[in-house]
């Protein structure tokens, strides 16, 4: 099965998918979907496709396949920490406090960027600090996903996303 899937064009290979509990409800990291993906994830338990990318990343085609497949989209513009200005950061921290909101409810959130996980790693790595995680303990949930989510991020990088979700209003 795996590999008709990969032969679809498929990108998600594995059979399920590395939940880590938030609240009442769960999150995860992956690549972003391709056509194929959004039914599949929907049957794995996922309700919130969460896309931390631009909308020249073909944003608005991820939120139309989400919601064909029936799940929610949140889209998070986010191109990267060096590029962050202080108006972005208050939308980086509307977002965590919608996604804390969307996991108190209870949801599964897949959240994605592109293949390398990069921002979506940075976003799950703040999450963590809005959500009073300490720093060892969300880097511990960051390499729950994988080395890749946790390796490529250098030190000012996850300082900022620490600093970004420590210092989010809670609303």
């Amino acid at each position: 099965m795996q590999e008709d899937e990969n032969k679809k064009g498929s990108n998600l290979a594995t059979p399920s998918i590395a939940w880590f509990s938030l609240g009442a409800g769960h999150i995860c990291l992956g690549k972003k979907p391709v056509e194929n993906d959004f039914v599949r994830l929907r049957s794995l338990g996922v309700t919130h496709i969460a896309t931390v990318q631009t909308s020249e990343e073909q944003a608005p085609v991820i939120r139309d396949r989400s919601i064909a497949a029936g799940l929610e989209w949140l889209w998070v513009p986010f191109a990267h920490p060096l590029s962050a200005s202080p108006t972005e950061d208050v939308h980086l921290h509307q977002y965590l406090h919608e996604l804390s909101q969307m996991l108190i409810e209870g949801a599964k959130i897949y959240l994605h960027c592109d293949g390398s996980q990069h921002r979506c790693s940075l976003l799950f790595y703040a999450l963590c600090h809005y959500c009073r995680i300490p720093s060892n303990s969300a880097y511990n949930a960051l390499h729950s996903f994988g080395a890749n989510a946790a390796n490529g991020l250098v030190r000012g990088e996850l300082a900022w996303a620490a600093a970004l979700g420590h210092t989010a209003p809670k609303v």
